[in-house]
């Protein structure tokens, strides 16, 4: 009875920890969007026929003595539209924290491998949004007269920037980093996963081997976002700028959850 209330509240909170990371990566792909119609609206030739068309404006309130701007639509408010997608992001960020907290603290009150099942699929699924969220968003700029011109923009997840890896024909940093953040973390996972679940001795101590193997490389995943976290920090000298996104965060409580995991499994493998 007690492993089925604990299924329950596992389950349920799983279920809604999901439920936010999906609205958050919807929520993400939004504020990509919106900035990418933004950039557009700030290009040079934009901001040259926004300047001809106020002069034009200018001189026609002269000849005329009318107001040509009432007829002017107005433009979208895009930085407070990506102020409030932000916001809805953050708000969806603390509700992932607390039920992750809650998690964590439920691993100390129930079935210690009921939690750790639970706790794998939420890592596959902080993985799985991870790889396809955008991890960052970099844009170049520009002063021009009194307004800032973008030059390019471009927002990455980690699977579109080892896609444009490969295209660019730098197959062997996209090997790396496709073996070192995507399949190498889905198989330790998923072996840690089974070795949970295993009675058979045999097999168990075939899963310890291999898993002891996989051990020497346990530290890659976090060695490779350090990589994204040092290449891809914010910067902000005047040209070009860059914002860490939620993908990110996603790969990083992945490797968060995977250290408790490891950490968990070798302290009870000691009892």
């Amino acid at each position: 009875m007690k492993n089925i209330f604990s299924i329950l509240i596992i389950s349920t909170i799983t279920a809604f920890l999901i439920y936010f990371m999906n609205n958050t990566y919807k929520q993400s792909i939004n504020y990509e969007n919106t900035y990418k119609a933004y950039s557009k609206t700030k290009t040079l030739n934009n901001n040259i026929q926004n300047e001809v068309g106020n002069i034009l404006n200018s001189f026609m309130k002269l000849l005329t003595n009318t107001n040509t701007t009432n007829i002017i639509k107005k433009p979208i408010d895009y930085k407070n539209k990506l102020n409030m997608i932000k916001e809805n992001i953050k708000t969806n960020i603390i509700y992932i924290m607390i039920l992750l907290f809650i998690t964590i603290t439920l691993y100390f009150i129930l079935n210690k491998t009921i939690v750790l099942s639970f706790l794998y699929i939420q890592s596959i699924v902080f993985l799985i949004y991870g790889l396809i969220s955008p991890i960052f968003l970099m844009y170049i700029t520009q002063e021009f007269a009194t307004n800032i011109v973008i030059l390019q923009f471009e927002s990455n997840s980690i699977l579109s920037s080892i896609q444009k890896l490969f295209d660019q024909n730098n197959y062997f940093v996209g090997g790396i980093i496709l073996l070192f953040s995507v399949i190498f973390p889905i198989i330790k996972t998923i072996i840690s996963f089974i070795s949970l679940h295993i009675k058979n001795i045999k097999i168990l101590d075939k899963l310890s081997i291999l898993s002891s193997k996989f051990a020497k490389l346990s530290m890659t995943d976090v060695f490779v976002l350090s990589i994204f976290l040092v290449y891809l920090s914010p910067k902000d000298d005047g040209m070009i700028k860059t914002e860490l996104e939620i993908g990110f965060l996603f790969f990083f409580i992945y490797v968060t959850i995977s250290l408790f995991i490891a950490l968990s499994n070798k302290y009870n493998t000691k009892n």
